[in-house]
């Protein structure tokens, strides 16, 4: 189960990294198949890294590096210091869709701004909690899988500053 809620999380932060790595280098005002165009772009990111990742943890447990149960543990480390940020996002979009102003203005500028400054950090020690107690090898796995996570935006953002085509774009 832990794995499975890790995987959710990656994937729904994949896809805001696409959407947030596409944001203003499009200039016309109805952008709506972009933007969707550039979160499927981002999610294509995030099952090419879990994809990556499986294989890697796969290989851990085929060699005997690893077993299952440290996994676990240390996925579950992981879990609680992303859950705590991921519930900390959602209420910002929550404020993010009111009908009210000011408190769109709020949740943007009070948490999904500094969301966005915070996630590599956030990511990186995610992987050092999960890496507390854990063997050398399960350690370098999470900081492995935090270096893929935060990666994702760089080559995002290099993808999209390319002026690459997106459905919809004239």
């Amino acid at each position: 189960m832990i794995a499975v809620v890790l995987c959710a999380l990656a994937m729904v932060d994949a896809s805001f990294t696409g959407f947030r790595a596409f944001a203003g280098r499009d200039g016309r005002i109805v952008k709506r198949d972009a933007k969707i165009a550039a979160i499927r772009i981002g999610a294509s990111a995030g099952v090419a890294a879990l994809v990556l990742m499986a294989l890697g943890l796969g290989a851990l447990m085929l060699f005997n590096l690893a077993t299952y149960d440290e996994l676990v543990d240390a996925g579950g480390r992981m879990l609680v210091v992303n859950a705590i940020f991921a519930a900390a996002i959602t209420l910002g979009f929550a404020a993010y869709f009111s009908p009210a102003l000011e408190v769109r203005s709020l949740g943007t500028v009070i948490v999904l701004g500094p969301g966005t400054f915070l996630r590599p950090f956030v990511i990186l020690g995610g992987a050092l909690y999960a890496s507390v107690g854990a063997s050398a090898v399960v350690a370098g796995a999470a900081l492995c899988a935090a270096t893929i996570m935060i990666g994702i935006e760089h080559v995002l953002t290099r993808y999209f500053a390319r002026s690459i085509t997106l459905p919809g774009k004239r």
